[in-house]
């Protein structure tokens, strides 16, 4: 007999709820077992409740033998103690039992300790230990364990039946699956035919081949405008690559013009900075950093040096040797300044003319006078070169100063160049410090 789908599945539900039913007397067992031993426990806990207060005053009246015969009694009519040991606060024993089936148990016992309070003087007088068996507990939980495994054992075999009738019921609808997974519209392999009968497969096998005869109509309507859609694609890809073209010419144009013109900027803002003929700083970017450095110094409390320097009798080198010998100790003389100093925030510039200044921040006086002696050093070692031409010597002027207010730069730039001139009125080819 053909079971419908919706039959199938009620059955398959119906198994489904008694495997959740199992599952369930399984969690239900885990909370019986926990109950039983929660409940032991507390029997456990009552009678040494019920005892303490029996044993605290005849330790209290020193009354040893009547509390041994009630708790020989308690023992006796309660089987269920297994050991019994009453403590004074000292450590000696007032009472002590031990059953015959202490030791014996599957399941570790319940042991419960507890202080026996002297209520006069609110001290410890004692202590109270009893070790309470488990076999009811035990016993309880195993009676249930061997219901909860049938029941659970029902379940798994209702659970088992519920695969295999999922399986054959759903067996149909997993050929048609594969069948449709390899279908190819191209080869036209599928293979199944329409069913006769009332069910759900056989509507859905019925509705799936009249699917695939309408794809096989399609597919043929399809491949006639593929092939016109083809023809027209390859049509514009060829006005499209020589669009493409075209563009990237442009675009390779518009690249190189914009390269030379970032090359043009480049060097324009080079020269707006550098001096054309020495390659140092100029006067006007000096003077933007001095600005920048002299705040950073008012607020660091930092020290600042300057130094300025010029070639001696340079008109009268010009004058002997022409101007071009003159530039080229120009540069010469430039290329001195430059490697005197070393730190990135060092700087030295063409001032005017033969006159050359270096701003020194975060610089001490003696540091500045270092420089300055170094730059004296190099241009001797130049002079005794015997390739050398045309000597020349240098007169400097050091100034440093740690910046109190803004108007002190100015003053700076005069110290320097009032120790520049003293060095030039003394003879030249020395070096003079006027610190601010």
């Amino acid at each position: 007999m053909n079971l419908s789908l919706s039959t199938r599945i009620i059955i398959a539900v119906t198994l489904f709820f008694f495997a959740a039913l199992g599952t369930i007397t399984y969690f239900n067992y885990t909370s019986m077992q926990n109950f039983a031993k929660e409940s032991e426990r507390e029997k456990s806990e009552q009678l040494l409740n019920s005892i303490e207060p029996v044993v605290s005053i005849n330790m209290f009246l020193g009354m040893d033998d009547p509390m041994r015969d009630y708790l020989t009694k308690i023992t006796q009519t309660t089987p269920m103690i297994l050991k019994l040991t009453v403590k004074d606060s000292g450590g000696r024993i007032h009472f002590s039992y031990t059953s015959e089936r202490y030791g014996a148990q599957n399941i570790t016992p319940i042991l419960l300790k507890h202080t026996i309070q002297d209520k006069i003087l609110s001290k410890p007088a004692g202590e109270i230990e009893m070790v309470y068996s488990n076999a009811k507990y035990s016993e309880i939980v195993e009676q249930y364990k061997h219901f909860s495994f049938q029941l659970l054992l029902a379940a798994f075999a209702l659970v088992l039946l519920l695969v295999i009738l999922l399986k054959k019921a759903l067996t149909p609808l997993k050929e048609l699956a594969y069948e449709l997974k390899s279908y190819d519209p191209v080869k036209s392999n599928f293979s199944k035919t329409r069913m006769e009968g009332e069910g759900e497969i056989c509507i859905i096998q019925n509705a799936v081949v009249d699917m695939v005869e309408k794809i096989r109509d399609y597919t043929s309507e399809l491949s006639k405008l593929n092939l016109e859609l083809e023809t027209k694609v390859k049509e514009r890809t060829r006005t499209i690559e020589n669009t493409n073209e075209q563009l990237r010419k442009e675009i390779e144009e518009r690249i190189r013009a914009e390269e030379a013109l970032k090359y043009a900027n480049k060097m324009l803002e080079k020269l707006s900075t550098l001096d054309s003929l020495t390659g140092l700083y100029n006067r006007r970017i000096f003077e933007q950093n001095f600005k920048k450095l002299w705040k950073t110094a008012l607020r660091e409390r930092q020290p600042i040096s300057m130094i300025l320097c010029d070639i001696d009798h340079f008109k009268k080198i010009n004058d002997t040797y022409g101007h071009q010998a003159g530039d080229r100790c120009l540069k010469e003389f430039a290329d001195i300044l430059q490697k005197c100093i070393s730190r990135p925030m060092d700087m030295v510039a063409r001032y005017g003319g033969e006159e050359f200044i270096f701003l020194l921040p975060d610089t001490p006086l003696l540091g500045a006078v270092t420089i300055a002696n170094e730059i004296q050093l190099q241009l001797s070692r130049r002079n005794e070169n015997p390739e050398t031409e045309i000597k020349m010597t240098t007169s400097i002027g050091v100034s440093c100063v740690i910046p109190r207010d803004k108007k002190e730069s100015a003053a700076l730039l005069q110290e320097a160049d009032r120790a520049l001139y003293q060095a030039k009125r003394k003879g030249r080819n020395r070096i003079i410090v006027h610190p601010l």
